[in-house]
C-alpha cells in the first residue's frame, strides 16, 4: 500500500508539473512587447519583411538623415533598443529588425549577415552604419569583414567575436541556466525577485547589479527572454560555435565604435579590449556602472557616447 501512495503521489506530482510547464509556455506566448514610442509617445509604426528564403520578421524604419541599422542580441527582438531609437530618430533614419526566429538546416552564420543586407537592399538607405549588440555585434563585424560596401562604420555593444564560458567559471556558469528558467518559468513576482536580489548582485547572464538593473529585469520579463522561446535563443547562438571573428578583424577598415560596460561578466571587458585592439580603426568607450545591457541600464549614457561617435564620423 505504501508503494501505491507513493507511486500515486508522483503520477499526481508530475501531471500537475506538466500541468504549470505548460500554464507557463502559454503566458509567455501571448506576451505582447510593449510598442517602442517616438518623442511624441506614439508607437513607432511596425512593418513586416520577407527574406528570400520566406522568413519573415517585423522592422521599424524611422526618422530622417544618416541611416543606422539596430541588430538586436540572441533573444531578438527589436524592442531591445526601445531607449535608442526615439533617441536617434531625431536626427538620424533608424532601422531596427528582428533577428529571425526559424534556423533551419543548412543555415550557417552568415543567414545573419544576409538578412541584414536583404533588408538594407530593400529600404535602400545609402550609406548605413551599424549598431550590434552582443550576438547583434557579430553579425556587425562578419558583415564589416565581408561585406563592407555601403557601410560608415560600426558600432559593437558588450561585443562577442566567439563563443567561450571559460571566463565565467564553473559556479557561473552552472546558474547561466537556472536564471534564464527561473525567468521565463517562475510566476512573475517570484521572477522578479530572484534576478533582482540574487542573479544581478552575482553577475549572472544579462543582470548585473548596476543602478539600472530594475530596467533590465523589467526587459527580460515583458521584452527579452519570455518572448522568445529558449530554444530559439540557443539556436542563434549556436550558429556562431565554431567560429573565431576575431581573426577577420584586421581586415576591417570602417571606423568602429567598441561600447562596454565595465560589469559584464557574461561577455568580459577583456574581449571587448581585445576586439577594439584588433580593429585598425577603433575607440573604446565604457559605460560606467553598466554590464551586459548597457543601452537599457543606464540609456543616456549609451546614447550619448554613441552620438558623439556619429557626429565625427566622415562625411556627417
Amino acid at each position: 500500500m505504501g508503494f501505491l501512495k507513493r507511486f500515486a503521489a508522483g503520477v499526481a506530482a508530475g501531471v500537475a508539473g506538466v500541468a504549470y510547464w505548460k500554464a507557463m509556455v502559454r503566458r509567455n506566448a501571448s506576451l505582447v512587447r510593449p510598442p517602442v514610442r517616438d518623442a511624441m509617445g506614439s508607437p513607432f509604426p511596425v512593418r513586416e519583411f520577407t527574406y528570400s528564403d520566406g522568413e519573415r520578421v517585423e522592422y521599424i524604419d524611422a526618422g530622417e538623415g544618416p541611416a543606422t541599422v539596430w541588430i538586436p542580441g540572441a533573444d531578438g527582438p527589436k524592442e531591445t533598443f526601445r531607449y535608442q531609437l526615439p533617441h536617434f530618430a531625431r536626427g538620424y533614419r533608424v532601422i531596427a529588425a528582428d533577428l529571425r526566429t526559424r534556423i533551419a538546416p543548412g543555415h550557417d552564420f552568415d543567414r545573419f549577415v544576409d538578412d541584414v543586407l536583404e533588408l538594407v537592399d530593400h529600404l535602400d538607405p545609402g550609406p548605413y552604419v551599424v549598431v550590434g549588440q552582443s550576438l547583434g555585434s557579430a553579425i556587425a563585424m562578419r558583415l564589416a569583414a565581408r561585406h563592407p560596401a555601403g557601410l560608415r562604420g560600426i558600432v559593437l555593444v558588450n561585443p562577442i567575436a566567439h563563443l567561450s564560458y571559460e571566463h565565467v567559471g564553473l559556479n557561473r556558469t552552472g546558474l547561466i541556466p537556472v536564471a534564464q528558467g527561473a525567468t521565463r518559468y517562475l510566476p512573475t513576482p517570484l521572477s522578479r525577485a530572484l534576478a533582482r536580489e540574487v542573479f544581478s548582485p552575482l553577475g549572472v547572464w544579462i543582470y548585473d547589479d548596476s543602478p539600472g538593473r530594475d530596467a533590465v529585469v523589467q526587459y527580460a520579463l515583458d521584452t527579452g527572454p519570455r518572448t522568445v522561446p529558449g530554444t530559439v535563443s540557443a539556436a542563434r547562438v549556436e550558429l556562431l560555435a565554431g567560429l573565431d571573428l576575431r581573426r577577420e578583424l584586421w581586415s576591417v577598415e570602417v571606423p568602429a565604435l567598441v561600447v562596454k560596460g565595465p560589469r559584464d561578466v557574461y561577455c568580459p571587458v577583456s574581449w571587448a579590449l581585445d576586439i577594439a585592439d584588433r580593429l585598425p580603426n577603433s575607440r573604446y568607450v565604457p559605460i560606467s556602472g553598466t554590464g551586459h545591457l548597457s543601452h537599457i541600464s543606464r540609456p543616456a549614457a549609451f546614447n550619448q557616447a554613441v552620438e558623439s561617435w556619429l557626429e565625427g564620423l566622415p562625411g556627417d
